[in-house]
């Protein structure tokens, strides 16, 4: 899945934490990089921010973590202002905006549900299914099957999410 302005996103994250915490500390990658190898832990995003904490010594590191990232709720332009290339005319009567629904069979875009034992979110819908992803932005799938559309009778619903993706792992 693309990004969706990690930077901008990042600096006004970073303005408000400084606002709301004066007395925090910028930690830079090249530190961090540096602690985490002096307390023996490997390469991951809750590892560095073991690292950046401060502490002297690790004994053990737990395995309980949580996940947040942004979904996109728009997935293209409904219609042309202006003609793609080669046309006189834009295109007005596109056939997409059916596609482009955020609604069906009561579940919504990026809905928490549960499938075939898997957590994931809803990022499509079909006529008779949608299409599902975990967090990492794998498709679940029925098993022994390659096609990613599940159909509505196997997915349950755990909860609405807006434009945020929250999974915990304990």
């Amino acid at each position: 899945m693309p990004s969706y302005k990690e930077t901008p996103l990042m600096n006004i994250m970073r303005r408000r934490v400084f606002e709301k915490y004066p007395e925090a500390n910028i930690v830079y990658g090249s530190y961090t990089t540096i602690r985490r190898k002096e307390l023996g832990l490997e390469k991951t995003h809750y590892n560095d921010a073991i690292a950046i904490t401060g502490i002297e010594s690790i004994k053990h590191n737990s395995d309980n973590y949580f996940k947040i990232k942004q979904f996109r709720k728009k997935k293209r332009s409904l219609h042309e202002a202006i003609p793609r290339k080669g046309r006189k005319e834009p295109n007005r009567t596109q056939k997409r905006n059916s596609k482009n629904t955020k609604y069906r069979n009561g579940f919504y875009l990026n809905d928490k549900v549960k499938v075939f034992g898997k957590v994931g979110f809803i990022t499509g819908f079909t006529n008779g299914g949608a299409y599902i992803q975990d967090i990492e932005g794998n498709y679940i799938t029925i098993p022994n099957k390659s096609y990613k559309q599940v159909s509505f009778k196997h997915i349950e619903f755990i909860n609405h999410n807006n434009n945020w993706q929250f999974i915990s792992h304990l």
